[in-house]
């Protein structure tokens, strides 16, 4: 059996992915579950677990608290996180991948297979420590993190030209390529919005470095030519906005 501990501190999140586990996953034990970083510290210290599904933000600090605390990791670790952003500190860690809640079980299948597929008890991962040191918190803002159904993409944020609504998937268009993702264009907004991204129009949300020029006809036209519509209301709102640069 595959022994795994939860770290988790919200309480309907921690038996939803216990649930999962018990009714989809016969081959995994979970032998604790633990909501703070304390007694998290504690446990992980003094057992072995083979794998750790680890919370971002916890009760007294968060998982990466936990992890420096660590002499060295013997245990797999999944992270469960809300951001995307997090996602990428997390696989500085090593980690085998992440899973975005609400957890899916067909992506929670999906992780643990690829730890089946790569587990062995004996790897040590290096001292977490010298992981911590690698992560560049600047860098990460610079940063987005798309996963897709076959691959995961560091993008960095200025080379995004613009994200368009595809029903419950974003298409990125990018600089170089386009890249689809299982999320919907509400969700890139609040994190693109913290940058120097509009949401023009209900499928459209456009980098305003990349902007030439609005259109008197309710479009701009992009550096790359390419022409998006923009709602009538958000017109003014988006002159303003160029103005101001």
């Amino acid at each position: 059996m595959i022994k795994a501990v939860i770290i988790e501190d919200e309480f309907n999140a921690l038996n939803t992915l216990d649930k999962l586990i018990t009714f989809t996953q016969k081959d995994i034990n979970v032998i604790a579950k633990i909501d703070n970083v304390e007694e998290a510290i504690s446990f992980l210290k003094d057992n072995t677990p083979d794998l750790v599904f680890l919370d971002i933000e916890l009760i007294g600090g968060n998982a990466f608290q936990i992890l420096e605390s660590l002499k060295s990791i013997a245990f797999k670790i999944i992270f469960t996180t809300a951001y995307d952003e997090f996602a990428i500190k997390a696989i500085k860690f090593d980690t085998i991948d992440y899973l975005l809640k609400p957890i899916d079980s067909d992506e929670l299948s999906v992780c643990i297979e690829r730890f089946r597929v790569g587990f062995k008890k004996e790897q040590v991962y290096k001292n977490a420590v010298e992981k911590v040191s690698e992560f560049d918190e600047k860098e990460i803002q610079k940063t987005l993190l798309i996963k897709t159904a076959d691959a995961q993409y560091f993008l960095q944020i200025t080379d995004i030209v613009r994200c368009q609504s595809d029903g419950a998937y974003t298409t990125f268009h990018t600089t170089d390529k386009k890249i689809m993702s299982a999320r919907n264009l509400k969700y890139y907004e609040n994190i693109l919005s913290e940058h120097t991204f509009v949401r023009v129009h209900q499928s459209h949300l456009v980098n305003i470095k990349y902007i030439k020029t609005v259109n008197v006809n309710n479009t701009v036209r992009l550096t790359n030519d390419e022409t998006i519509p923009v709602a009538t209301r958000k017109k003014s709102y988006l002159k303003q906005i160029l103005n101001t640069l």
